[in-house]
C-alpha cells in the first residue's frame, strides 16, 4: 500500500514539473546533485540558484546545501522517481562522468550488485563513450572478484561505490561475490592510480593488443614474403627457359660455325693436295725433257765427232 501511495506521489511531481504555471512543481528550474562522500552518496534537489553556485572542478557535500532539511548525510535521500518515469514525462537523465580509476558499483540483471573499476579498453584506447549528445552512455568496467572480468556498461547501471554496502543473496558463484567484495573494501582507501594498477585484465588486453598488431604485422610479412617466393620460381623457369634457349641456339650457330670451317678447312687442303699433287706431275715431267736434250746434244756431238 505504501509503494503505491509512493509511486502515485511521483507521478503526481511528475505531472506537476511538466507544468510550468503549477505553483508546486518539484523539478522544474531544481538540480539533482550527488554528495561525493563515498560513504554517503546520496542525491540532493537544489534550487536554480543554488546549482549555479556550484563548482563543478570542486567535490560537493551534503553539508554544502543550503536547505538545512537536507544538509546532513545521515539525513534520508528525498524521493526520486524512476528514469523510466521521467522519461515519459519528458524529462532527460544526463550522467555525469565519473573519473578513470573509480570504484563503483554495477546493477546487474539476475545478478547482485558488484564492484568494479572504470578503466581503459586496451583495444579501444578509451574507458567511456559519449552518446550525439556529448553525454555519457557507456563505461568500461573491469569487475572485482576472483577472476577478475570486464565488459561495456551502460552509465545508468553504474554509480560510486559505498563502504557502507551490505551483501545482497546470491543464488549463484557465492564465493566470486565474496571475493569482490572483499577486495572492493580493500581497494577502497586506494587512489585511482592505485586502483588501476590492480587492473589485470586491462595490462593483459593491452600486451595481448600489441601481440595481436605483432602477429598481423608478421603474418603481413610471411604472406608477402610467401608471395614473392612462389613468383622467384616462375622468374627462375622462365628465365631458366630463355637462357636455355639462347644458349641452344648459341649452340647450333656454333656447330654450323664449326662445320663451317671444317668444311671451309677440308676444301683448303683439298686445294693444297691438289697443287702438291699438280707440283709433284710437274717435277717427275720436268726431267725429260733436258735429258732429251742431252741425249740429242750427245748425238750430235758424236755425229760432229764421227764426220770429223
Amino acid at each position: 500500500m505504501e509503494k503505491e501511495k509512493l509511486d502515485s506521489k511521483i507521478i503526481e511531481y511528475c505531472n506537476t514539473a511538466m507544468d510550468p504555471s503549477a505553483e508546486n512543481s518539484m523539478y522544474v528550474n531544481k538540480v539533482w546533485v550527488q554528495c561525493e562522500s563515498e560513504s554517503c552518496l546520496k542525491w540532493r534537489l537544489l534550487s536554480s540558484k543554488d546549482a549555479a553556485r556550484v563548482d563543478h572542478n570542486k567535490p560537493w557535500y551534503c553539508f554544502m546545501n543550503a536547505d538545512s532539511r537536507y544538509n546532513n548525510c545521515s539525513v534520508s535521500e528525498e524521493d526520486f522517481p524512476e528514469e523510466s518515469q521521467l522519461h515519459e514525462s519528458g524529462f532527460k537523465i544526463v550522467y555525469s562522468q565519473l573519473p578513470l580509476g573509480s570504484l563503483v558499483l554495477v546493477k546487474l540483471q539476475n545478478w547482485p550488485s558488484w564492484p568494479g573499476i572504470l578503466c581503459p579498453d586496451s583495444f579501444k584506447g578509451k574507458y567511456v563513450i559519449y552518446d550525439l549528445d556529448g553525454n555519457v552512455e557507456q563505461y568500461h568496467v573491469e569487475f572485482l572478484g576472483d577472476p577478475h572480468s570486464r565488459s561495456w556498461i551502460n552509465a545508468t547501471f553504474v554509480g560510486h561505490y559505498s563502504i557502507t554496502l551490505k551483501p545482497e543473496k546470491c543464488k549463484k558463484k557465492k564465493k566470486w561475490y565474496k571475493s569482490a567484495l572483499q577486495e572492493a573494501r580493500l581497494l577502497y582507501g586506494y587512489s585511482h592510480e592505485q586502483r588501476l594498477e590492480m587492473c589485470h585484465l586491462a595490462k593483459q588486453d593491452k600486451s595481448k593488443a600489441d601481440g595481436k598488431v605483432a602477429v598481423v604485422a608478421k603474418k603481413r610479412l610471411q604472406v608477402s614474403k610467401n608471395t614473392t617466393e612462389k613468383k622467384k620460381p616462375n622468374f627462375r623457369r622462365k628465365r631458366k627457359a630463355i637462357l636455355k634457349c639462347s644458349f641452344e641456339n648459341v649452340c647450333s650457330d656454333d656447330a654450323l660455325s664449326k662445320e663451317n670451317m671444317v668444311v671451309s678447312e677440308t676444301e683448303v687442303l683439298l686445294k693444297e693436295l691438289e697443287q702438291m699433287l699438280q707440283q709433284a706431275l710437274d717435277s717427275t715431267g720436268a726431267p725429260d725433257e733436258p735429258e732429251e736434250e742431252r741425249r740429242e746434244e750427245v748425238n750430235a756431238g758424236a755425229k760432229v765427232a764421227w764426220s770429223s
